[in-house]
């Protein structure tokens, strides 16, 4: 579960663009943060689930460009997000614990 409260903060998160720029960071980049935050707690298949679930989301493309930056995505605080991304944080709750259930 603790990879699901990581993920969770994650997704609240806002702030300048890094490296690419304003460009959302592709499905790829997404799931290299995830892998490297998340060390052996989740799979290749739930990593690659979780980044297309970022990825698709309606997080602006600067909070997703921050979660792909963040040295330590633990450090990422809902309050440096814009209040659209406050509510689309709120909505990637469910898809994500989905993505981090066992598979079958």
């Amino acid at each position: 579960m603790s990879a699901t409260a990581l993920f969770t903060l994650t997704a609240c998160g806002g702030g300048e663009g890094g490296s690419g720029g304003g460009e959302r960071p592709s499905v790829k980049e997404i799931e290299g943060q995830i892998a490297r935050s998340s060390g052996d707690q989740v799979s290749k298949e739930q990593a690659a689930c979780l980044a297309k679930t970022y990825y698709e989301s309606d997080l602006s493309d600067e909070a997703v460009r921050l979660l792909v930056d963040a040295e330590d995505v633990s450090q990422i605080s809902p309050e440096d997000l814009s209040k659209a991304d406050q509510k689309a944080s709120k909505e990637l709750y469910d898809p994500l614990v989905k993505c981090l259930e066992p598979g079958e």
